[in-house]
């Protein structure tokens, strides 16, 4: 049996554990380090201390964040750190000072080990490797700081500032391609205050972010695509994407005509948003997150709406016109069988033969605009933008086999979308061998499509209307974002 006191220290130990300052450190020090500390439990917004207190306990963050900051008159503030991660707070402070001149507040429940200051400084004097460890900790700190201020001064735009705090959260290098998620803790007004914006820029710096495929935006997790942050082109090195400054376009000033290759990439997101809106209607006929899926329902309403209204202000050939006449009038019948309560009398049926209808005409349209476009590379952006909703079609017959009664013919669907999923995939495998980061983003798309698959085919009894649909959800929604980037990837290559 072991004694509590041992127990005790491992878990002490394990307190240590998940900070890099604390590495390496022998076993008679750690135990000291153990036996002056203690665990302290926060819930969100509370002081763990606050300027002026008497500096006799550091601290390290081991879960949840903080922000720390300097109180300003009238009841102001100056966000110094937002800290997410487990580390020592206040290193610098610690160290030089006798009494804390920052205030830490907790932005959501954390765990907080403190560490009587006297024996954190002996240990220091006695460790060269926990002394250079430390050195290290403070040089980088001052480097983020004079980086933080030359990029404010030099003008750095809001959303390549936003960018490169997302890159900080996620540990400043990504792989090559697949998705690097962080969590921002913290409210939306304390993460401005850190990067010196207003919550309003903060909210735009995202949205552009996002519209630019270089985020997914999940409520509080921000999901980085890995390739996306890469300015792709034929024949280069690949190179950090960088953001210029532009002139705001005034309202009401005419859309000028598209880029070949984002034309193509916008009919297909109209092709997309067919079985996107489907699932919605699907999600709340299951009763899946019913809530969710009608804000979701009405905000890809209102994108299709907004690209509809940009293809019609743009400059566009006359097939293309006409062509975008006839999705106009698909959807006038597809948003009428949307609005349906779902437990009406064949509103399901109506539901998915409207999307077919839509969805055929979306196709016709994109399909134009590759032609219109000309070239190899139009034709993967609409390859990879087709596999892209062919992914969320399975996704939508998948959803909709008891609630139309067509699990025969869901199958048929579901089975045909595949096999052109897969050989689309591998002409883009094919197209993409010049590019590493390219081709790296498709392996991406290839092992994550198995795993849908696998979603797809599993065990059902008893699960298709709780964990198996949940499953199948994640998995589709994770493909679709790494299919989403490919598209992306293509559409810059048209230069």
């Amino acid at each position: 049996m072991i004694p509590r006191s041992s127990t005790r220290r491992a878990v002490q130990r394990d307190h240590f554990s998940c900070c890099a300052l604390f590495a390496a450190l022998d076993a008679g020090r750690l135990d000291a380090l153990c036996a002056a500390s203690r665990l302290i439990e926060l819930p969100a917004r509370v002081t763990l201390y606050d300027a002026g207190d008497a500096l006799r306990e550091a601290y390290m963050l081991r879960s949840g964040s903080v922000v720390r900051f300097q109180k300003l008159a009238a009841d102001g503030r100056k966000v110094i750190e937002l800290v997410q991660g487990p580390q020592m707070l206040a290193l610098g402070e610690v160290l030089a000072l006798a009494r804390y001149e920052s205030t830490c507040e907790t932005t959501s429940a954390a765990e907080v080990v403190a560490i009587r200051v006297a024996v954190l400084r002996r240990l220091m004097t006695e460790d060269a490797r926990l002394a250079a460890r430390t050195i290290e900790v403070l040089a980088k700190r001052q480097c983020a700081i004079e980086f933080d201020v030359t990029g404010h001064r030099s003008g750095a735009i809001v959303a390549q500032r936003m960018l490169d705090y997302l890159l900080e959260l996620a540990g400043g290098h990504v792989p090559l391609a697949g998705e690097t998620t962080v969590e921002l803790k913290a409210p939306k007004k304390v993460i401005a205050a850190r990067l010196g914006i207003t919550p309003e820029a903060f909210s735009r710096s995202l949205r552009e972010l996002s519209d630019k495929g270089v985020i997914v935006v999940d409520k509080s997790r921000i999901h980085i695509q890995n390739a996306a942050l890469l300015d792709t082109g034929a024949g280069e090195a690949p190179r950090r994407l960088s953001f210029a400054r532009k002139l705001r376009t005034p309202r009401g000033t005419p859309e000028k005509g598209l880029a070949p290759g984002e034309l193509v990439n916008l009919c297909g997101k109209l092709r997309l948003l067919s079985p996107r809106l489907a699932l919605a209607w699907a999600l709340v006929a299951h009763g899946v997150t019913p809530a969710d899926a009608r804000v979701k329902l009405r905000q890809r309403a209102s994108e299709l709406e907004r690209i509809l209204a940009r293809l019609r202000g743009a400059q566009l050939a006359l097939k293309l016109g006409d062509a975008l006449d006839v999705l106009d009038d698909a959807w006038v019948t597809y948003e009428h069988s949307l609005a349906a309560p779902s437990e009406a009398d064949g509103a399901a049926c109506r539901v998915l033969a409207a999307s077919e209808v839509f969805l055929g005409a979306a196709d016709a349209l994109t399909t134009l605009a590759e032609h219109a476009a000309g070239g190899q590379l139009a034709r993967y952006v609409n390859i990879a933008g087709r596999n892209r909703m062919l992914s969320q079609r399975m996704l939508k017959f998948f959803f909709f086999k008891d609630l139309a009664q067509c699990e025969s013919e869901a199958d048929v669907e579901i089975a045909r979308s595949a096999e052109e999923f897969e050989a689309n995939l591998a002409e883009l495998r094919q197209s993409g061998q010049a590019l590493p980061e390219l081709l790296a983003q498709l392996d991406e798309v290839d092992e994550q499509w198995r795993r849908f698959n696998e979603a797809l085919v599993s065990d059902e009894r008893g699960l298709r209307r709780s964990r198996q649909l949940r499953k199948v959800l994640g998995e589709s929604s994770r493909l679709l974002r790494y299919v989403d980037t490919a598209v992306k990837l293509y559409e810059r290559l048209i230069r």
